[in-house]
């Protein structure tokens, strides 16, 4: 299942906005039979209405990408729900992360754990794991080691770069104009809700550009992934009405390889809070002292 990586780094590429020209429709709340006086109804409709914006998506997504500009530092946290099917057999795995990141300098530090289920017996097996990344390298603890390990800094300068591709949303903008026509445009009192459901080749296309965009897929991580076919793919892309911040991504997928018949079926749910709240990131010079670095 290891090939399954390159593409799960490059379907993150499509977690973006786009530009529409069209105002957000507004989601109707459930209405309540317990306020049926016509001066209340009347108040309830002024604040309701009062909350309704009139920005079009392009409008949100060009607040959104000024707004990210100006985002220094960040916390994400990540909850996914894999189920992998090779040789009929069905493995399940549930991770959940937590990820501090500042942008300049650019560091990370995340800390999480991954459970996966044993398709023979049913078993549980929880893995926690912790790790920096920062300009002196890439510190991991291993759990069954109970040791620390450090990658070298030519590796850290290589991931560094691919994660600043990444976060490059402008420079993907123009590819995800092929999806105008498929995103709906929602609003609620605090909340911009963007979705998209999208599969298909022209889909399948986009992916794989973008992943041999970063330079970073080698030859049989690029056959893969021109082997796999999106059965299903959506977003929900949620942006904050006050201060245009994302504050959560949320994708699922269902991916099948042709020549082999694997399928991933993927929930991701990405929520971002303290934004320019994070501090400067620094290993611990336990870590520094204790980690064994390792070679390629």
């Amino acid at each position: 299942m290891k090939k399954w990586s390159s593409l799960f780094v490059a379907c993150f590429f499509a977690l973006i906005l786009t530009a529409c020209n069209s105002t957000a429709t507004p989601i109707k709340k459930e209405e309540d039979t317990s306020k049926d006086t016509t001066e209340n109804t009347s108040t309830e409709v002024k604040e309701d209405q009062s909350k309704v914006s009139e920005l079009t998506l392009e409008e949100v997504y060009q607040k959104a990408m000024d707004r990210q500009n100006e985002i220094e530092s960040l916390t994400s946290e990540v909850t996914m729900h894999q189920v992998m099917t090779s040789g009929g057999e069905e493995i399940t795995i549930k991770s959940d992360m937590t990820m501090d990141m500042t942008m300049d300098p650019m560091a990370m530090y995340a800390k999480g754990t991954s459970t996966m289920t044993d398709p023979t017996t049913g078993e549980e097996m929880p893995l926690s794991y912790e790790m920096y990344m920062v300009k002196d390298g890439f510190f991991m603890y291993d759990e069954m080691t109970a040791a620390w390990s450090k990658l070298p800094a030519d590796n850290y300068e290589q991931m560094m770069e691919q994660s600043a591709n990444q976060a490059d949303a402008s420079q993907q903008l123009e590819m995800l104009k092929t999806f105008i026509k498929d995103f709906t445009f929602e609003q609620n009192d605090n909340q911009y809700i963007l979705t998209l459901d999208a599969s298909g080749d022209k889909f399948n296309d986009f992916v794989l550009e973008q992943a041999l965009g970063t330079g970073a897929i080698s030859a049989e991580d690029q056959a893969v992934l021109e082997s796999i076919k999106f059965n299903d793919m959506s977003y929900v892309i949620v942006v904050n009405k006050e201060t245009f911040d994302t504050e959560e991504i949320t994708m699922v997928m269902e991916m099948v390889e042709a020549n082999s018949g694997e399928t991933v079926q993927m929930n991701t749910t990405m929520a971002f809070m303290n934004i320019n709240k994070i501090e400067a990131i620094e290993v611990p010079q336990e870590v520094i002292d204790t980690a064994t670095e390792v070679t390629f």
